[in-house]
C-alpha cells in the first residue's frame, strides 16, 4: 500500500518519529532486484528459444502408411531431420475421414515436438462431418504448405467424347444421360463435377466408388464416361490412349500436358482447384519454432531428391509464409463449406 508515495508498514500506519525527508533515505532501492528478478524471468524462455529442438519430432499423418499423404511426408522427414538435428518420427493415425489424426494433432502440447500433415480434405470435411471436436482453421497454428496436386477431367478414349466443349454440348443435349465416377462423396472429384455442372448449367449422374481405384477401373472398362483424378497413377493410361484428358484445374497448363488448357482458359475459372497438403502445429505454438520449421520445409524444397519423389506423388512444391498458409486454409474451408452446405452433403 502507498500513501503519498510512502511505503507502509506492516500495520498500515507510517513509523512514527521519522520525517518523511529520513524515510526516504531509509527505503532500499528495489531496482537492482527487480532487474534481477526480470532477467531470470526472460532466461528460461530465451534458452528454449534457443534449444529447439533438442528432442525428437513427431509428425502425424492421419492417414495408413503407404497412403499418398504417408508417401509424401516420410521423404520430407528425412529431410527436415537432416536440417533440424533431430529425428523426424512419423506417426500413422487413421480414421473418420482424417479427423482422429487430426484432433491428435490439434490437442497435443503447443511445444513444437508435434506437427499434422493436414489437407484440403481437411477443409471439406470441416463441413461434411457433424461435430468435428476441432475447428481447422482456430485451432491450429499453420506452420507450412508443402504443395499440390491438380485434378484432370477424364474420358474414356472410346466414349466419343473429344472435347470440353463436346463433353457440356452432350451433357446440355441429354440432361441426366452421362455418368461420372468418384473415389466417394465429399471426395476432391465430386465436388469439382459438382462445381462444373453449377457453372455449366449441365447434369451429370454421380456413381461413387469406394476409393480412386476401382473408380479409374471402371473408367478403363467402359462402364462409366467421366471422371476426375489427380495426374498421380493415371499418367500411363493417358500415355497409353485409354484415357483422354479434357482440361486441367490448375492456373497454368500441365508441363506433361501442355496442350491441354485450363478451366480458366475455358472460361471457368471457379473450377480452377489445387488439392494441397501441408504441416500444422498446435494453436499458440511459438513464433520462433513455426518460423524454425517453415524455413526448414523451404529449404528441404530445394533439395533434388525430394523433388524427385514429390513429383512421382504428382505434387508441385509450393512454399508460402504461415500467413499465407493460413489464408488458403481459411479460404478452403469456406469454399467447399458452402458448396457442401448447398449440396446438403454429410458423411456417412
Amino acid at each position: 500500500m502507498v500513501t503519498d508515495g510512502l511505503p507502509m508498514d506492516d500495520g498500515g500506519s507510517t513509523t512514527a518519529g521519522v520525517k518523511p525527508r529520513d524515510r526516504r533515505q531509509n527505503v532500499k532501492k528495489p531496482w537492482p532486484l527487480l532487474a534481477v528478478v526480470c532477467c531470470l524471468l526472460g532466461f528460461p524462455a530465451h534458452a528454449q528459444d534457443e534449444a529447439w529442438p533438442s528432442k525428437p519430432i513427431r509428425v502425424i499423418v492421419p492417414t495408413p502408411p503407404g497412403g499418398a499423404y504417408d508417401r509424401t511426408m516420410r521423404p520430407l522427414a528425412q529431410e527436415l531431420a537432416s536440417l533440424l538435428k533431430q529425428p523426424v518420427v512419423i506417426d500413422n493415425k487413421p480414421g473418420a475421414g482424417n479427423i482422429i489424426g487430426t484432433q491428435a494433432g490439434a490437442t497435443a502440447a503447443p511445444d513444437g515436438y508435434t506437427l499434422t500433415m493436414t489437407g484440403m480434405v481437411n477443409t471439406i470435411a470441416q463441413g461434411m462431418y457433424d461435430n468435428v471436436p476441432f475447428n481447422i482453421v482456430n485451432d491450429f497454428t499453420h506452420v507450412a504448405m508443402i504443395g499440390g496436386s491438380a485434378q484432370w477431367l477424364v474420358v474414356n478414349s472410346q466414349s466419343g467424347i473429344e472435347s470440353f466443349a463436346d463433353l457440356i454440348a452432350r451433357a446440355r443435349r441429354e440432361p441426366g444421360a452421362i455418368n461420372y465416377a468418384s473415389s466417394g462423396a465429399g471426395s476432391t472429384g465430386h465436388l469439382v463435377m459438382e462445381l462444373l455442372q453449377k457453372a455449366t448449367q449441365t447434369s451429370f449422374v454421380h456413381i461413387p466408388y469406394k476409393g480412386g481405384a476401382p473408380a479409374l477401373m471402371d473408367v478403363l472398362g467402359g462402364q462409366v464416361a467421366v471422371t476426375v483424378i489427380p495426374p498421380s497413377g493415371s499418367m500411363q493410361y493417358i500415355q497409353s490412349g485409354k484415357l483422354k484428358v479434357l482440361a486441367v484445374s490448375s492456373p497454368k497448363r500441365s508441363p506433361e500436358l501442355p496442350l491441354v488448357p485450363t478451366f480458366e482458359e475455358l472460361g471457368y475459372k471457379q473450377l480452377t482447384v489445387i488439392s494441397w497438403v501441408g504441416l500444422s502445429a498446435p494453436k499458440k505454438t511459438r513464433p520462433e519454432v513455426v518460423r524454425k520449421v517453415n524455413e526448414a520445409v523451404r529449404e528441404a524444397m530445394t533439395r533434388p531428391e525430394l523433388q524427385k519423389r514429390l513429383d512421382a506423388e504428382g505434387i508441385t512444391p509450393m512454399t508460402m509464409t504461415p500467413d499465407e498458409f493460413t489464408r488458403v486454409v481459411k479460404s478452403d474451408t469456406e469454399r467447399w463449406g458452402a458448396l457442401t452446405r448447398s449440396l446438403q452433403l454429410k458423411a456417412n
